[in-house]
C-alpha cells in the first residue's frame, strides 16, 4: 500500500495503515521538533514534555515565559506623571474589562489626579464670639463649637427675654382667627372665645374643675342616674318599692323590707323599666319594685309596662 509521509512528503510503501504516517524514525522524530519560546533552545518533547504546553523545554522556562508574558500585558503608563510602570495583578473585573484598572502609578498620583477633579475647598479661620478663640470651618460660622452655641442662647434669651416674648405675641396675635362660639357642657350657656381662651369645651375654669369634680366622683352608672334626676322627677325609691307593696314585679315574690341593701337575691331593688341607657326616664311611671335576682338577670332589656300614674 503506497502512502504519503507527513514530514518529508516522499511515497513509500507499508504494509499497514498507520494513523500518522512516517516513511522513517527520522521523520517521525524530525515532526515533534520544537523551539523553546523562553531560551530558544531545540528540543523535541516527549508525552511528558506535552505538559509545558510545546511552548518551552523545561518547567522553569515555562514559569519565566508566562511570568515575561504576564510583565508584558501589565505594563501601564501613568496618566499623572507619564511614567511607565508594572501594576499589581488585576481583579476580576479588570481582566473581564468592567474596571479600569492600572491608571496610576502610586497614590501620589492618584490623589494629584483627583484634586485636579475635585479641588478642595475654602477653609475659614474666624473668631469665636463667645470664647474669642480663633477656629477653622468650611463654612462661614460665628461660634466655634455646641456650647458655645448653647452659651450665646442663654446670652441672648436673658438679654432680650422681653422683646423676644413680645415679637412673639404679637406675631401670634396677627395669625389669630376668632373661632365660633360654642355650648358649654356643664352650665349650657353659649359662649364665644375671646382672645387667650383656648376651652372647647367648658366657658370657664370653675365649669370645668365641677365637670371634673363630678365625673371622678360618680361611676358611668351613677352618672346616668344623677344625669336623669336632674332632668327628670326627684323621689326616693323606697316611694315606689311602698306602692308596690314590697312584692317584686317580674316573678311576683313577697319581699322583706330589712334585706334592702344587701346582695341577698330577695333584696327588694328600684328597677327602671325603659332603662336610662335605653332613654328611660327616672320618675315612678317608669320604675317598679324588683328583687335582685330578677333585676340583675333583666339588665338592661324592656320587661314591664309603663303605669299610667306615678
Amino acid at each position: 500500500m503506497e502512502l504519503f509521509c507527513r514530514y518529508c512528503g516522499k511515497t513509500f510503501t507499508a504494509n499497514y495503515i498507520a494513523k500518522v504516517p512516517y516513511c522513517s524514525k527520522e521523520c517521525r522524530k524530525e515532526s515533534r521538533r520544537r523551539i523553546c519560546q523562553e531560551c530558544g533552545k531545540v528540543y523535541y518533547p516527549s508525552s511528558k514534555g506535552a505538559a509545558y504546553g510545546s511552548k518551552c523545554c523545561s518547567k522553569a522556562c515555562l514559569d519565566a515565559y508566562r511570568n515575561r508574558i504576564s510583565i508584558k500585558k501589565r505594563k501601564r503608563v501613568c496618566e499623572t506623571c507619564g511614567k511607565e510602570f508594572i501594576m499589581p495583578y488585576m481583579s476580576g473585573k479588570g481582566k473581564r474589562g468592567e474596571s479600569n484598572e492600572g491608571r496610576f502609578c502610586s497614590r501620589k498620583c492618584h490623589g494629584a489626579s483627583m484634586k485636579s477633579i475635585f479641588p478642595s475647598c475654602k477653609v475659614y479661620f474666624p473668631v469665636c464670639d463667645v470664647c474669642g478663640e480663633v477656629f477653622t470651618s468650611r463654612f462661614k460660622r460665628a461660634r466655634c463649637s455646641r456650647e458655645c452655641d448653647l452659651e450665646y442662647g442663654r446670652r441672648y434669651y436673658r438679654d432680650n427675654a422681653e422683646q423676644t416674648c413680645a415679637k412673639m405675641r404679637e406675631e401670634y396675635k396677627l395669625k389669630w382667627v376668632q373661632p365660633e362660639p360654642f355650648k358649654c357642657q356643664w352650665c349650657g350657656r353659649l359662649h364665644q372665645p375671646k382672645y387667650g381662651d383656648t376651652s372647647t369645651v367648658y366657658c370657664s375654669e370653675t365649669c370645668r374643675q365641677r365637670a371634673k369634680r363630678k365625673l371622678s366622683h360618680n361611676s358611668n352608672n351613677r352618672y346616668l342616674r344623677d344625669k336623669a334626676q336632674r332632668d327628670g322627677e326627684r323621689f326616693k325609691p323606697v316611694t315606689v318599692l311602698k306602692r308596690d307593696g314590697w312584692r317584686c314585679q317580674l316573678c311576683g315574690k313577697k319581699l322583706n323590707p330589712k334585706h334592702r341593701g344587701t346582695h341577698r337575691d330577695d333584696a327588694p331593688e328600684l328597677d327602671h323599666i325603659i332603662p336610662l341607657s335605653l332613654g328611660g326616664e327616672h320618675s315612678k311611671r317608669n320604675t317598679q319594685c324588683a328583687c335582685r335576682k330578677c333585676n340583675l338577670s333583666k339588665s338592661n332589656s324592656e320587661i314591664g309596662q309603663l303605669r299610667l300614674f306615678g
